[in-house]
């Protein structure tokens, strides 16, 4: 049974930490990072490698082909995934190269992801930053927790700013997990609890 924990609530959302990857989310959008390259390996593992094999290894034979280029900012959505994918839809953030990147980076990728699922209407989203997965290490990813919670917030606030002039209807979203690995499942609740308790959740 995975391990699943609600953290906190933003705007209404529940905020949840759970024990799966990007391809075993169970939720409406499933959305990963990926960055233009591994570090030390030629591809990556861990949870991006397992929603790359179940896209058919769609995902690395696109960066290689330069048609996603994973460069900070670039954005792959994909409507029709295949059955081993739990989710309805899936969102790839592309992350730059991995040399020299910081957590901040994940602030503009999550409150993107967020804008996204908003605007797509769905109920439920997910999002795996595969920062282990392509070969980062402790120095890199210290304060992701607290910077995806900024992304989520801003999202979310901006959200509720538009509702508020008129300009957006009521929002669909009711759930937003974060992803972790089971061996890191209970550090990364207490790091995104905390997170949302200085966030003002």
């Amino acid at each position: 049974m995975t391990e699943r924990q609600i953290v906190g609530t933003l705007h209404g959302v529940a905020i949840e930490v759970a024990a799966w990857d990007g391809s075993a989310a169970q939720v409406d959008l499933s959305c990963a990072c990926m960055f233009t390259k591994e570090l030390g390996r030629d591809v990556p593992v861990g949870g991006l490698a397992h929603l790359d094999q179940a896209l058919g290894g769609a995902l690395v034979q696109l960066r290689a082909a330069g048609l996603f280029s994973a460069e900070a900012g670039a954005t792959l959505l994909l409507d029709q995934p295949p059955p081993a994918v739990a989710a309805r839809a899936l969102l790839i953030l592309g992350q730059g190269s991995p040399t020299g990147w910081t957590a901040r980076a994940l602030a503009p990728a999550v409150q993107c992801a967020v804008s996204t699922a908003l605007a797509l209407r769905v109920r439920s989203g997910a999002l795996a930053p595969s920062m282990l997965d392509s070969g980062l290490d402790a120095r890199q990813t210290g304060g992701a927790p607290a910077a995806m919670v900024t992304g989520l917030a801003a999202a979310l606030a901006l959200y509720a700013r538009l509702r508020s002039l008129g300009l957006a209807g009521d929002a669909a979203l009711e759930r937003w997990v974060f992803d972790a690995g089971a061996e890191r499942f209970s550090g990364a609740v207490a790091a995104f609890g905390a997170a949302l308790a200085s966030n003002g959740s």
